[in-house]
């Protein structure tokens, strides 16, 4: 099955979306290797900011191994209640474009921009979607625009 070319999918991924909550919450973290996750023995890494990934920390890695590669790291648990307001300043923003958006996480949608579009350019609506998410947030953010959700 080939993707159809009319239809334009923007896909849109928080960057690093809970460290980078934690770094704009408290600036004193901002530039330092931020990890959260589960702190206890058997803890695990929900995200990593980039400054942490430079020492090989990822998501889905053994928090006790995170505290080994990166010990003067930043550890914390995650506080779900305030990455959902944030999430939910960037789906009025999506939603403010169409209702066609499908949430998948708390940090990541696809856009279908396809349809009664009242834009001249799904490229230029995608970039100005980004930097809307980015300036209302102050978060970064990565969009993809392409035929279909898997090339999003």
């Amino acid at each position: 099955m080939t993707a159809d070319p009319g239809r334009r999918v923007l896909h849109l991924d928080m960057d690093a979306f809970f460290a980078a909550v934690e770094q704009l919450d408290h600036p004193t973290y901002r530039k330092r290797p931020v990890i959260v996750g589960g702190l206890g023995p058997r803890g695990v890494v929900a995200t990593a900011s980039y400054e942490a990934r430079e020492y090989g920390v990822h998501s889905a890695m053994p928090m006790s191994q995170a505290r080994r590669l990166c010990p003067d790291g930043v550890f914390l648990e995650a506080r779900f209640g305030r990455y959902r307001q944030m999430s939910e300043t960037v789906r009025s923003i999506l939603l403010s474009y169409t209702q066609k958006v499908e949430f998948v996480s708390v940090d990541e949608a696809f856009v279908d921009l396809s349809t009664d579009a009242p834009w001249e350019s799904t490229e230029g609506v995608a970039a100005e979607i980004k930097a809307r998410v980015s300036g209302e947030t102050t978060l970064p953010c990565s969009v993809g625009l392409a035929p279909s959700r898997y090339l999003a």
